[in-house]
């Protein structure tokens, strides 16, 4: 999946659309236009919900394409969901400081649950560190 653009690289802050234009004729439309939903999350959530979908939403397959573990998918598409519905909540893009929150989220849990993974961190205690996220 090639890489969007959706945040500027010197502010962090997200990207508008302004110009939109017909490869055929050549028409140029100016305004303010927004990006699909699926635009506005991480470019992570981007390319798993790609991946699922390809997989037509059977998650031993995304297991088998991702090579990673049960646990670890549903993770991963439970982090995409929450950034999915927060795009949709705010009805634009998320602001960047709910954005880093949501990121940091999912980075936490990804974390835990590679804990869990490796033997690092018991179930029960990744289970209990997932509730107060």
């Amino acid at each position: 999946m090639s890489r969007q653009v959706t945040q500027c690289p010197v502010c962090d802050e997200p990207l508008r659309i302004t110009e939109l234009s017909c490869t055929a004729c050549n028409t140029r439309l100016g305004g303010l236009f927004q990006a699909p939903p699926l635009a506005r999350v991480a470019p992570e959530h981007q390319s798993f919900i790609e991946t699922f979908v390809l997989c037509r939403g059977v998650i031993r397959d995304v297991e088998k394409v991702l090579g990673i573990s049960y646990p670890t998918v549903r993770a991963r598409l439970d982090a995409a969901v929450t950034a999915l519905e927060a795009v949709y909540e705010t009805g634009g893009a998320a602001s960047s400081a709910s954005t880093a929150d949501t990121a940091a989220a999912a980075r936490r849990r990804q974390e835990l649950l590679r804990q869990v993974e490796t033997g690092q961190l018991d179930p029960a205690q990744a289970v209990e560190a997932l509730r107060r996220l």
